[in-house]
């Protein structure tokens, strides 16, 4: 009877173990594969009791990685290293700070395991909670986004200052920076230690990367088809691509569009992954924003297969 009792809590603890090992996509948890293995040995052998050891141990490592895992580190992950050019690839490069700051593949437009996140985050965000409020909010975001004049951000390299300024007369907002992101700012710039002022002009248009983790969520939630999904990436990619002339320039909007979005740098805020993901995307020679080409040939949206708009469904 103590064995059978074992022997359904070992196969328990190596399922669970399994199943996040496979899930958190990281090489550590496989480490455990001989304490699984010894799991099996004992209760087969009929030490039922000795087995009770490493089912503890196996528990434990599966639990440690539900916590440790979801708090891996920012990493530049590609699941298609030798995929094709694409449109839907470029597109998914652009918003790619966000997967790489969950240390998940950039280059992914339906992630599955993200389903959780994606529900969690666009209700959270936007309000979207099914097909028609995320049409509605994709209709929003594209009409604000194509309706206002066009924005530029002051950076104050000497103060640690970054002042918005609307060229169509709207409001102007004011951040303060961290040291960490004003040197960020003179590297992505090019600014030299005697520059005290930068100017990162037309950075608006970094909001359309919001748009792109709209389309890959709801093609992951199935809100979207495949086709939708890929309609309105190309899109997006088809409208960003005129709006600037390489990588270069949207990860300088990107650094300005993000700062004035999450508020600068506040002094107690905790380490920002999307920030740290930002760094490394300018930096690794692996990087997309290096290896693919800006001016790339992007294929076009045709009418039959369209985005489709809150208002028609």
């Amino acid at each position: 009877m103590f064995t059978a009792v074992a022997g359904v809590l070992g196969g328990l603890a190596i399922v669970a173990w399994a199943v996040v090992s496979w899930a958190s996509k990281r090489r550590q948890p496989w480490f455990c594969t001989p304490v699984a293995g010894l799991i099996v040995l004992l209760v087969a052998c009929g030490q039922a009791g000795w087995a009770l050891l490493p089912i503890a141990a196996l528990s434990a490592a599966a639990f440690a990685e539900l916590v440790i895992g979801a708090r891996e580190a920012p990493t530049l992950r590609t699941k298609f290293p030798d995929a094709p050019l694409s449109t839907e690839r470029w597109a998914a490069a652009v918003a790619a700070p966000f997967r790489v700051a969950l240390a998940e593949p950039w280059d992914v437009v339906t992630r599955p395991q993200l389903r959780r996140r994606y529900r969690k985050v666009f209700e959270l965000e936007w309000g979207i909670v099914d097909r028609a409020s995320l049409l509605a909010t994709v209709d929003r975001l594209w009409d604000e986004l194509h309706s206002g004049e066009d924005a530029d951000l002051l950076v104050d390299l000497r103060t640690g200052t970054a002042r918005s300024r609307d060229r169509g007369g709207g409001p102007d907002r004011t951040v303060t920076l961290s040291a960490e992101q004003i040197e960020r700012m003179r590297e992505i710039t090019g600014a030299d230690r005697t520059t005290e002022t930068v100017v990162i002009g037309a950075y608006q248009w970094w909001a359309s990367v919001h748009l792109v983790r709209l389309a890959c969520g709801a093609a992951t939630l199935d809100w979207l088809s495949p086709v939708e999904a890929q309609s309105l990436l190309r899109r997006i990619a088809t409208d960003l691509q005129r709006r600037y002339a390489s990588w270069q320039q949207w990860a300088e909007a990107f650094h300005a569009g993000y700062l004035l979005w999450r508020g600068g740098g506040a002094a107690d805020a905790g380490p920002d992954r999307v920030w740290t993901a930002l760094g490394l995307l300018t930096s690794d020679p692996a990087s997309p924003w290096g290896l693919l080409p800006w001016d790339m040939p992007l294929e076009r949206v045709t009418h039959e297969h369209g985005v489709p708009h809150a208002q028609s469904h």
